[in-house]
């Protein structure tokens, strides 16, 4: 007797290769990747973590599913013909808000960032590296837009609602402007004012770095600001209009509208027998050579000597055009100067120059070029206050240069190579006091100087209204 038998056929392929995306809420559609899947999609039974799932299309190596309610996280399970097919890895279905993708991934202190995800709707607290923020602008089950808080620094950013923490993918990189380095505050108001014209407020630091001296046109007076105390006080009375201002080793100088100089020393508060500065002396600083230069009413620039018999006798001086290359610019009472011992630099018009010897040479800024404009040399812009209102100026040893500028009433710096930074302020502020990057001064009649150790002293217009005390002194410290 005979017989034979029939080989059996080896089983179809099937499996899940894969699936995207790799995670998501109810009614997230899915797309499966495999081979051997029904083509009819009921005949297709899929399950995330073991709840049933509709499938939408199938063909033999995809299926687009539906993420079902009530799913969690586990594997995905297809099952056709009697055979079932796991996926090697989890599908995971969030719980809580979870933050997937932040655009930008960098920004400042107070912009705004998109946040995308799932469960975003369920008012969830946001931190940047710990820090809270507290304004949240817009909110939808998959996006946030908030604003980054101050303080905030550069690391993950973390959602958090009902218990559920979820923490972001990517760090988010907390973005510090150079203005956010400086920091501004007031240390006094001042009765000092101006009195109708080109008179300004003018100040000085004192040789032993402990006090402030500042003109008060409209009341005949300089006044001293104790810096440990911050007390201001009548320093002395002046019987013509104080302006310009200056003091260099055992000497202070003070000019006066009526062209007079006055100098104080060993005590004593000695007015000079001879007048009639040409035009007045609106602003005075120390001369390298010894003396003092001095800008007048048409912006040249002079040598003033003077003498005096121990300071005790009524006291002269002489004068001498240094140069006149800034007269007939379009405003007077525009020039400033600086000085730090061993450099001489005056801004008007726009431009900062170095005085060398009796020549200007050109640093940064454009003659006539109104702007605000941070760069190199001849391209950066500013702006100052036209007539009688130039912008301060104040020197540090290195030669960097700071410039009080009206237009955008912040503080740029110019370093030796003609490098025009914004270092504090911003023009879209209201803020008086804080941060450089959120604040802004109010430049009226003022003025800058700066101390051997880097810290600038601002006048500026007080962030209190007064009209007994018009003017504010600002100190400005720097982040090292």
């Amino acid at each position: 007797m005979g017989g034979s038998c029939k080989k059996e056929e080896a089983p179809q392929p099937f499996s899940i290769d894969g699936f995207d995306p790799k995670l998501g809420t109810a009614n997230t559609v899915v797309t499966i990747q495999g081979v051997g899947f029904a083509t009819t999609p009921a005949e297709n039974v899929v399950k995330f973590g073991g709840v049933a799932a509709t499938v939408q299309t199938a063909g033999q190596s995809q299926l687009v599913v539906v993420v079902p309610v009530g799913a969690k996280t586990g594997k995905i399970t297809v099952e056709t013909g009697g055979r079932i097919a796991t996926s090697a890895d989890d599908f995971v279905v969030p719980v809580g808000p979870v933050p997937v993708t932040i655009k930008p991934l960098s920004a400042q202190e107070g912009d705004e960032v998109v946040i995308t995800g799932y469960n975003l709707n369920n008012n969830p607290s946001v931190s940047f590296n710990g820090v809270k923020a507290t304004q949240v602008n817009s909110q939808s089950n998959s996006q946030l837009t908030v604003t980054v808080p101050d303080g905030a620094t550069t690391g993950k950013i973390t959602l958090e609602a009902n218990g559920v923490t979820n923490t972001s993918p990517q760090d988010f990189t907390v973005v510090v402007p150079t203005e956010a380095k400086a920091l501004v505050t007031k240390l006094a108001g001042i009765p000092a004012y101006p009195t109708a014209g080109a008179d300004g407020v003018r100040m000085t630091l004192a040789t032993d770095n402990k006090a402030l001296y500042i003109t008060g046109p409209g009341q005949n007076t300089v006044y001293k600001m104790d810096l440990t105390t911050l007390g201001v006080a009548p320093f002395q009375s002046v019987p013509g209009r104080p302006l310009g201002i200056a003091a260099y080793s055992d000497v202070m100088l003070v000019s006066d509208r009526d062209g007079y100089f006055y100098t104080y020393r060993f005590g004593n508060f000695t007015k000079t027998s001879n007048g009639n500065f040409p035009n007045t002396a609106y602003t005075v600083r120390p001369n390298l050579s010894g003396g003092f230069i001095a800008a007048s009413f048409t912006n040249e620039l002079s040598n003033v000597t003077w003498s005096t018999a121990g300071g005790n006798t009524a006291s002269s001086y002489t004068s001498s055009i240094l140069n006149s290359q800034l007269k007939g610019i379009p405003n007077d009472a525009n020039t400033m100067l600086a000085s730090n011992g061993k450099s001489m630099f005056v801004f008007a018009n726009q431009t900062l120059w170095k005085l060398n010897g009796n020549s200007l040479q050109q640093v940064a800024g454009s003659p006539g070029q109104v702007g605000y404009q941070d760069g190199k040399g001849a391209s950066a812009r500013f702006q100052d206050g036209g007539y009688a209102r130039g912008n301060a100026i104040a020197a540090d040893g290195d030669d960097n240069v700071y410039v009080a500028d009206y237009g955008c009433g912040c503080i740029r710096k110019i370093d030796k190579e003609g490098n025009v930074t914004t270092v504090a302020g911003n023009k879209n502020a209201s803020n008086r006091v804080g941060r450089g990057h959120r604040m802004r001064f109010r430049f009226d009649s003022w003025d800058m100087v700066i101390s051997p150790d880097g810290i600038l002293y601002v006048i500026a217009t007080n962030d209190v209204s007064s009209q007994t005390l018009r003017n504010a002194v600002y100190k400005v410290t720097f982040d090292k």
